[in-house]
């Protein structure tokens, strides 16, 4: 799993198509994952269904999985999973990787939610809810 260090978030200039009260929340949220060397894929198999997730390598490799389809990247390059695209992503050797994930505010409550223990029990929420209620969903 990823460990996440700080959040900056950017808002677009350009106002809202939709009417306030229909509208998401807009902008991206920038985080800096550490990801420890893992056998297999970091994160299940699953789609964002409203929003985009790019990945920026910053040091090591990573492969990401975007429709079936695997890219190598590489300190300096980058990738850009379209909404409703089903993807997951795993680091290459056992040297782990530094990479910024760009992602919709949504996304990245998803993220904060399945790692969350809110209860400071250990006990994690039914996952299949909380892909749910993110727009987002696990795929076999």
């Amino acid at each position: 799993m990823p460990t996440l260090a700080g959040v900056t978030a950017v808002s677009p200039s350009e106002p809202s198509e939709q009417p306030e009260e229909q509208s998401a929340p807009r902008g991206f949220v920038v985080r800096e994952w550490h990801l420890e060397p893992y056998d297999g894929d970091q994160a299940p198999r699953h789609v964002h269904h409203g929003g985009d997730e790019a990945f920026c390598v910053l040091e090591g490799e990573i492969d990401v999985e975007d429709s079936g389809v695997r890219h190598r990247l590489r300190a300096g390059e980058w990738h850009t999973v379209r909404a409703g695209s089903a993807h997951t992503f795993a680091t290459v050797d056992d040297v782990g990787a530094r990479v910024l994930a760009v992602m919709t505010p949504e996304i990245d409550a998803l993220v904060s939610a399945l790692h969350a223990d809110p209860e400071g029990d250990g006990a994690r929420p039914d996952p299949a809810s909380v892909w749910a209620r993110h727009h987002s969903e696990l795929l076999p």
